[in-house]
């Protein structure tokens, strides 16, 4: 279960897409999906979601996107089980396309001669 900020973090919080800050029923709403889609996804892998104090569900930003992203695969009529893999991959390859770009900063311009095609 992810930790509320203290109050001295809580302004961080309002920039941070991974911060629990959404309720079900508002999570739900945002993205046009009733509470029942959202515990689907959350059973089908989707995302782990953090929990307050008294135990209800709390989504980020981040839950959101991904949820929206199922929605739509759903919608088009693919199981929820292989939305939540698409999504799971379609992360995974944004995730690895990033590093990658960030260690050809690090690692300077490239030796090789002439213009690189990709």
């Amino acid at each position: 279960m992810a930790e509320l900020p203290r109050p001295a973090e809580r302004a961080a919080a309002l920039d941070d897409a991974g911060f629990p800050g959404y309720a079900m029923g508002a999570a739900a709403d945002a993205i046009g999906v009733t509470p029942a889609f959202l515990r689907a996804a959350e059973a089908a892998g989707l995302f782990d979601i953090a929990r307050s104090s008294g135990g209800h569900r709390r989504y980020s930003r981040d839950d959101l996107h991904r949820a929206d992203r199922a929605r739509r695969l759903v919608d088009d009529g693919i199981r929820m089980d292989a939305a939540v893999r698409i999504v799971t991959l379609e992360y995974q390859l944004a995730a690895a396309h990033a590093m990658i770009d960030v260690l050809r900063r690090k690692a300077g311009p490239s030796k090789r001669g002439g213009s690189r095609q990709e």
